[in-house]
């Protein structure tokens, strides 16, 4: 007999169950720009903090707003993942 998911699962608005954002898998390629709480999973970052760090202006990688949509570009966060540092022109 299998034993039931000790995790409730998570719905989105039309009851779709969501995986949390907790974990980027290395296998699969990463889109352009990503939503504040995958690139927070990437920083290790909670969903909070980062809608703070970026409410304050303190999001240390360029943001991208869309209307109420917020979105992270990848390649500058990688490039901060990997410890690149910029020319500050």
């Amino acid at each position: 007999m299998a034993r039931p998911d000790p995790t409730p699962a998570v719905r989105d608005r039309n009851s779709r169950p969501v995986q949390p954002a907790t974990h980027v898998d290395p296998a699969v390629p990463l889109p352009a720009v990503l939503d504040i709480v995958e690139a927070a999973a990437l920083l290790g970052v909670g969903r909070t903090t980062a809608y703070k760090l970026v409410h304050d202006g303190q999001w240390p990688t360029p943001v991208l707003r869309l209307g109420r949509l917020i979105k992270i570009p990848t390649q500058p966060l990688l490039e901060l993942l990997a410890g690149a540092t910029r020319e500050i022109a």
